[in-house]
C-alpha cells in the first residue's frame, strides 16, 4: 500500500510534551504509519496510507488546546508588534498606577521587590506557572499518558506529589552547587544577571514579542526529559510519581527561571524548600487541567495572562537593577532605607568602629554613616551565614568572601565621599555606608 506525506501546520504547541501528545492522537488514526511532530515549528511530519481526515483530527486534538491551521503564517499571532508593546505599556502603567493608589490610601504595606523572595511569591509565582508554561509542559505530559487513560484523581495526586518531592530533592542539590558557584568561583554577580534575564525573555514571551524557545535552547533538559519519559510511559498508571518527578528536567520558562534564583540562593535547604514550594503552586492547576482546557481560549484568560507577564517583566528589570547596583549604579528604585543610623563609636586608637550582624533577612543594621579620612574597623557579625547572604561582597572595597560565623574584620580608611555599596553576591540583601566631609 502507498504511504503519503504531509506536512500539517498546528496551533499551539509549545514544549516536547506537546510533541508527544499530538503523536499519540493522529496515531489514534488507523491509517497512520508514523507522525513526526516539532513543536519549534509547530508542525507534524505524518506518514499515512489512504485518506488522512483532519477535522477528525482536529476534533481530536482541540480539546487540548490545539488547532491544525492550513498555513504555517496563520499560527504567527496576527497582532502587530507594535500594539503587543503598547498595550504591554499600558498595563504596566496601570499596575504602577493601582500600587501607588493602594498604599496611599494605606490598603497594602511596602513591597520590597528587590530583596529575597519570600514563600509566598513563590508560592504565587508557581500558581501562575502552572495557567501558563506550566499547563503547557507538565499538563501536556499528564494529558498525553496518565490523563488519556485514567480520569483516577489518585494518579493526578500521585504525579504532583513526585513534583513536588523531586523539585525540593533537585533544589538541595542546586543549592549546594549554588554554594560553589559563589563561594569559590565568585559567580554570584553573574546569577542575578543571569535570573534577570531569564525573567525578562519569560516575560516577553508570555507577551508574544519573542520566543523563548527560540532563544534558550532546550538540548540537555529536553534529552534528559525525553530519555526517561520513554521508559515510563509504558505503565503511566505505575509510573504516575515518576512521571511527575522527571518534570524538573522538561523545559518551562517560569521552572528555569526559578531554578536559576535557587542556585542563586546558594544554600541547600533553602533551595529546595524555594523549589518544593514552587512545585507546589503548580500543583491545583495541574490537578484540575481536565476541567481547565476551555480557559486557554477565553478572552479573560489572556489578558489574565498578559497582566501577569507584566508582573514578571518587572521583577526581572528588578533584578537588572539588583545587579547595577552591586556596582554602585542606582537608578532610584532600590534605594536603602537609612532609617535611623546607628551611632558609629570610636575607639581608643581613633577607629571607626561599625558592627552589623548577618541574619537570615540579609544585614542588620544596613546604613552606616562614616567620616572621610578616619580609619574603619568593620565588625561583620555572622549570625547566619547559610545563604545568599553569607556571601559578602562590596565592589569598592575589593572584598568578595565567604563569611564565617562570627566575628568577620574588615579594615579600610574612607578616601572619599559619597557611598560605599556592599550587598549578598546576587545583589538580593544589600546596604550602604555614607562617606561625609
Amino acid at each position: 500500500m502507498k504511504i503519503n506525506k504531509k506536512t500539517i501546520h498546528i496551533k499551539g504547541m509549545h514544549c516536547p510534551s506537546c510533541e508527544i501528545l499530538i503523536t499519540d492522537k493522529f496515531k489514534e488514526m488507523t491509517n497512520v504509519t508514523e507522525v513526526k511532530s516539532d513543536f519549534k515549528k509547530q508542525e507534524a511530519e505524518v506518514y499515512f496510507s489512504g485518506h488522512l481526515d483532519q477535522d477528525i483530527i482536529n476534533k481530536k486534538i482541540q480539546p487540548f488546546g490545539y488547532e491544525i491551521s492550513e498555513r504555517k503564517n496563520d499560527i504567527e499571532d496576527s497582532q502587530p508588534l507594535s500594539k503587543k508593546i503598547i498595550e504591554a505599556f499600558l498595563i504596566t502603567v496601570g499596575l504602577i498606577l493601582i500600587y501607588l493608589t493602594a498604599k496611599e490610601i494605606n490598603v497594602i504595606p511596602d513591597i520590597n521587590i528587590t530583596g529575597n523572595l519570600n514563600l509566598l511569591a513563590v508560592l504565587f509565582l508557581g500558581l501562575v506557572a502552572s495557567i501558563s508554561t506550566c499547563m503547557a509542559t507538565s499538563g501536556a505530559l499528564f494529558l498525553s499518558t496518565i490523563g488519556r487513560k485514567t480520569n483516577n484523581l489518585k494518579q493526578a495526586i500521585y504525579f504532583n506529589l513526585g513534583r513536588i518531592i523531586s523539585y525540593a530533592i533537585f533544589g538541595f542539590i542546586t543549592g549546594l552547587v549554588g554554594n560553589v558557584i559563589i563561594t569559590n568561583l565568585k559567580f554570584g554577580t553573574g546569577l542575578t544577571l543571569l535570573a534577570a534575564v531569564f525573567m525578562i525573555l519569560l516575560s516577553l514571551d508570555m507577551l508574544k514579542i519573542v520566543s523563548f524557545a527560540a532563544i534558550i535552547s532546550y538540548g540537555a533538559t529536553s534529552n534528559i526529559f525525553r530519555k526517561l519519559e520513554h521508559i515510563l510511559i509504558k505503565d503511566p498508571h505505575k509510573s504516575a510519581f515518576f512521571l511527575g518527578a522527571i518534570t524538573y528536567f522538561l523545559p518551562c520558562g517560569f521552572t528555569q527561571a526559578t531554578q536559576v534564583y535557587a542556585l542563586g540562593l546558594a544554600s541547600p535547604w533553602q533551595s529546595a524548600l524555594t523549589m518544593g514550594v514552587f512545585a507546589l503552586g503548580t500543583t491545583p492547576a495541574i490537578l484540575l487541567i481536565g476541567h481547565l482546557r476551555g480557559l486557554l481560549k477565553s478572552t479573560v484568560y489572556q489578558y489574565f495572562m498578559k497582566v501577569m507577564a507584566v508582573g514578571v517583566l518587572i521583577l526581572g528589570l528588578y533584578y537588572a537593577i539588583n545587579f547595577l547596583s552591586i556596582y554602585g549604579i542606582n537608578l532610584g528604585f532600590n534605594q536603602v532605607n537609612k532609617g535611623t543610623a546607628p551611632n558609629v563609636k570610636i575607639s581608643e586608637s581613633g577607629q571607626q568602629i561599625i558592627n552589623m550582624d548577618v541574619i537570615a533577612g540579609g544585614y542588620s543594621p544596613n546604613y552606616f554613616t562614616v567620616k572621610k579620612g578616619v580609619p574603619v574597623r568593620w565588625i561583620v557579625n555572622g549570625v547566619n551565614v547559610f545563604g545568599c547572604q553569607g556571601y559578602f561582597v562590596v565592589p569598592s572595597l575589593g572584598i568578595q568572601k565567604a563569611l564565617n560565623s562570627g566575628e568577620n574584620i574588615f579594615e579600610f580608611t574612607p578616601k572619599d565621599s559619597g557611598f560605599i555599596n556592599f550587598s549578598c553576591g546576587m545583589g538580593m540583601y544589600r546596604g550602604r555606608i555614607e562617606v561625609t566631609n
